[in-house]
This record gives C-alpha cells, structure tokens and sequence, in this order.
C-alpha cells in the first residue's frame, strides 16, 4: 500500500489564509515584541487581521475534503506560525475541560468563560504529583476550600477564571486524589501575581495566581482529575511541536538565503566530503527538521484514528514534543552559529525567532519530562522508578 503525503485542495487553501495572517503578522512583530509584558494585549482580533476570517474558524467550518481536522490543522501551524498572538484563543484548556467533560449543569454553568488552566507550581514545575495546592470539603456549607498558587498560565490575565488542579485530602489507602475546580477571578481569595517577564514570546501573557482560603461551590469540582488534563495534553503538545518546527524554518528559510548571498548555495548532491562547513550544518538541519515534522505527522494521523486526545496517544504525543523541541533549540541554534552578526540583529526578525522559538520545548511540558515518560513506556517502569 502507498503511503500518500498529497494535500488536498481544501488543505492548500487553508494553509494559505494560514500563510497570509502571518504575513499580516510580520508587519508589525518588531513593534509588538517592544511592548513590555506588563501591558496585557487585547482580548479581541489584532487591527491587522480585524475584519478578516480566522483560519482556524474557517478550519472548523470546512466542508471540502481535507486531510483531517487534527492534521491539517498542525500543517497550518507550521506554516501560520504566530509572529505573536493575532487572535484570542478559540477555546481556552479550562474552557474545553469544562465544555467536554462538565456534565450539563457545569456546562451551563461556566461553559460561557473564557477559562484558562492551572496546574504548574513553584515548588512543582511541571511535575504534577508534586502539587501541593489543596482542597478540602466543607461538609456544613457544601463547598470546597483551596490553597495553593499556580505560575506559567498562559493567558491568565485575558481571561476570566481557570481551572485549577488540586490535590484533596488522603483517601482511605493514604494517596491524595486529583481534582478540577473551576475558579472564577471575582472569587474572595483569588488574587492574580504580575506578568511574567521573558527572553522571548514577549507578546504572549504568562503570569499566575495565588488562591488563599477561596471557597467554591460543588459544582465547580469537574470529575475524572487529571484525566482531562491528559488529555488535552495528548492533542495539544504535538500542536506545540508543529508551533515550534513552524518557527525555524522561517530561520532556515532566512539562513539559506542569506548564505546564498554570500555565495553559499547548498548541492545537495555533493558528497560529504565535498561540502562546506556551512553546507553540512544547513543539510543536516534539513534533515532534522523533516524528522520532527515526521513525528508530528504521524501522531496526528493516529489521533484521526483514536479521537481527538485519545489517552492511548500519551506516549506517541511525548514523542511528537520531545523530537520537535529537540529540533527546534538545535535548529534554532545552529542558524544563529551561521548567521553570525546579522543573526542578532534587529534589523532582521531572526533574533526574535531564535527568542520565540525556545519556549516550545518548554510549555505543555519540557522535552525532560517527555523523555522520561517516553522511557518509562519502553522500559516497562511505573512512576517513581526511573526519574
């Protein structure tokens, strides 16, 4: 059986309004990447792209043939890269926790907010069985009571609550369960921390909370814990993968250019010997990049067969973000060594994406992590057995 990598019609045109938001974008990144982080950006459509259609709404509104919603939609990230964030999330992770495993009541009940998610902390990190953000039930009043703080919220400040992963007092065998609960910012005892400063993606708001005595309802405590977590994770840590391959090749496009202006093109027929310095980094660059890009495919093309963030795709998913983190600080760097001076540069937007690039090996997870949970998986070893 032949193995068929053609995009369909509806494919090339969406990847094409992809294309062409982020040249809109480009026009005015430099200017964006100068604005302090302390000046949260709007929660609506930026004025370049106000007044047009979202790709990813004209994704979801498709009626053509495509290659599969969670495939073209990653081929749209790589191609579409955000310069920075055009538009308002879609659907925030706390806003589909809610939405796709809230029953009705919940639903109705903050389906409407913008609901972001809070599970790092700063005695944690991206370990999630080190949370020490509690929950306790108040039997006389019917309600939950948290304690903790949460940093590394994407979006925290354009938002209007979260969904906060706490852990609650110990079961009968000694372990302390997971839970979800919904916090809306309004609540007594939810106060926000200031945004965070960054190396790069100075336009994407990143910030925390800290939650003192906050008191919510039953209704706000979602079930399955960490389930739902995991399973956003399995659907979007491959995005993040494609987000980042997007970044750099926008780098190698703009190393290979500017080697050939000082008479350096790559023959990729030459032998190994035969090549340049320069030459060889830029093919095995290339090389790497359509490892990841490989990667990214392949899982997403399971995930059509398995469903939207199938919990059987964990590991597949750890891969997908591992690989295109790894190619993405390697890539990244190795067109800077290239570049030289013009690399750091502002007059050219390569410094930025060298900056921007970084944090995709690091948020939904950093590569470590992946690796570990990539390792356990092969080695048949449980948690705690090999960290």
């Amino acid at each position: 059986m032949m193995v068929d990598f053609s995009l369909t019609e509806a494919d090339v045109r969406l990847m094409d309004m992809a294309r062409a938001e982020r040249a809109a974008a480009r026009t005015v990144s430099r200017e964006i990447d100068r604005i302090p982080e302390s000046e949260t950006m709007a929660n609506e459509d930026h004025a370049v792209v106000a007044g047009t259609v979202s790709p990813h709404a004209a994704l979801k509104a498709e009626k053509e043939p495509i290659s599969g919603p969670y495939i073209t939609e990653c081929l749209m990230t790589m191609v579409g890269h955000h310069e920075f964030t055009t538009r308002p999330a879609p659907e925030p992770f706390g806003s589909w926790i809610v939405n796709e495993f809230g029953d009705p009541a919940q639903v109705e009940a903050y389906g409407k907010y913008r609901l972001v998610i809070g599970i790092s902390e700063p005695s944690a990190g991206a370990d999630p069985s080190a949370t020490t953000t509690s929950a306790r039930y108040d039997a006389e009043t019917d309600e939950w009571i948290l304690n903790g703080e949460k940093i590394f919220i994407s979006n925290i400040n354009r938002s209007e609550g979260a969904v906060v992963l706490a852990k609650g007092e110990p079961d009968a065998s000694g372990k302390r369960p997971f839970f979800n609960f919904v916090v809306l910012n309004e609540t007594r005892g939810f106060k926000l921390t200031p945004p965070m400063r960054k190396l790069g993606i100075h336009y994407h708001d990143l910030g925390g909370f800290v939650m003192e005595d906050v008191r919510v309802p039953s209704l706000a405590k979602l079930e399955r814990g960490f389930v739902n977590v995991q399973a956003r994770f399995n659907h979007n840590r491959p995005v993040i993968a494609a987000l980042g391959v997007g970044m750099v090749r926008s780098l190698l496009d703009f190393t290979h250019g500017k080697l050939a202006e000082s008479g350096i093109k790559v023959d990729y027929a030459k032998g190994r010997l035969a090549r340049s310095y320069a030459e060889d980094k830029l093919i095995r660059m290339e090389a790497l990049w359509e490892a990841a890009w490989s990667v990214i495919m392949r899982v997403k093309w399971l995930e059509e067969q398995l469903g939207k963030g199938a919990l059987e795709l964990q590991t597949e998913s750890a891969i997908a973000k591992a690989m295109g983190g790894k190619a993405t600080r390697q890539i990244s760097q190795g067109c800077m060594e290239l570049l030289g001076a013009e690399g750091i540069s502002e007059e050219y937007l390569a410094e930025k994406w060298f900056r921007d690039a970084r944090i995709t090996d690091i948020y939904e997870g950093p590569g470590e992590i992946h690796r570990l949970t990539i390792a356990r998986k092969l080695l048949g070893y449980k948690k705690g057995e090999l960290d």
